[in-house]
């Protein structure tokens, strides 16, 4: 038992450092980071190991750990308010940190899987088109995303039984993230929990999140299948 705990705090420790050195290098990547806050977020990945590893409780702490250091260590965050910074970083991580509980969702039938991989698609086919103003080119890299989410999606929930926890967690993600968009980091110009308030923050945080969504459905299945070799994952 002793030996037990002692494991299970050396691979904690694992998957935040993991988490560390996966947020360093995202940062040094500017394509993956937005100009007003948020990120295409790489380290995530360990949080999500952890919590199908270790189990959800220990996926928060792996979650909040993370934060907490990175935030000791200097890394950038937007940080207005305590509740914009819960619905910012605390809440989205801790959501992501569950996803090993979310045990209802993890795995659906196939036509089921199918509907939500369609709507994701269309929300971001939208959302970026609302997001980029329109236009012909907009379009086309806007149809370009949304069939690669659809059909990256598919692929996963048809090949890998739906880990629905991970769509659950950053479906929950991008609503708190919205939420916060919502009422602290509105455009000039416009109210708090005004419409174009609305309209901007889906929009400017669906893309990023749902580009995260992919890499999390493609990369997390094929690191369970490998890694299950050598350690045990909660079903």
């Amino acid at each position: 038992m002793k030996n037990d705990k002692i494991k299970t705090m050396v691979y904690l420790a694992m998957y935040v450092a993991m988490y560390v050195v996966l947020k360093w290098c995202g940062n040094l990547i500017p394509f993956l980071n937005m100009p007003n806050g948020g990120s295409i977020e790489l380290e995530l990945v360990a949080v999500v190991l952890a919590s199908y590893h270790l189990g959800w409780k220990y996926g928060i702490v792996t979650a909040l750990l993370s934060w907490i250091i990175t935030w000791i260590l200097g890394f950038e965050m937007w940080i207005m308010t305590p509740m914009q910074t819960v619905l910012d970083y605390v809440a989205p991580l801790v959501v992501i940190g569950l996803v090993q509980a979310l045990w209802p969702f993890r795995r659906t039938s196939k036509p089921l899987g199918m509907a939500v991989c369609a709507l994701i698609a269309v929300c971001g086919f939208l959302g970026i088109i609302k997001s980029w103003n329109g236009g012909m080119l907009t379009w086309v890299i806007a149809g370009v995303v949304a069939a690669a989410v659809g059909g990256i999606s598919w692929y996963f929930f048809d090949r890998n039984e739906a880990r629905f926890g991970i769509v659950i967690g950053m479906l929950l993600k991008y609503v708190s993230q919205v939420l916060s968009g919502v009422f602290f980091w509105f455009p000039e110009g416009t109210a708090a929990g005004s419409w174009p308030a609305w309209t901007y923050s889906l929009s400017y945080n669906l893309w990023y999140n749902m580009v995260t969504l992919i890499v999390l459905a493609v990369v997390i299945p094929l690191l369970i299948d490998r890694l299950s070799k050598i350690v045990t994952f909660k079903d």
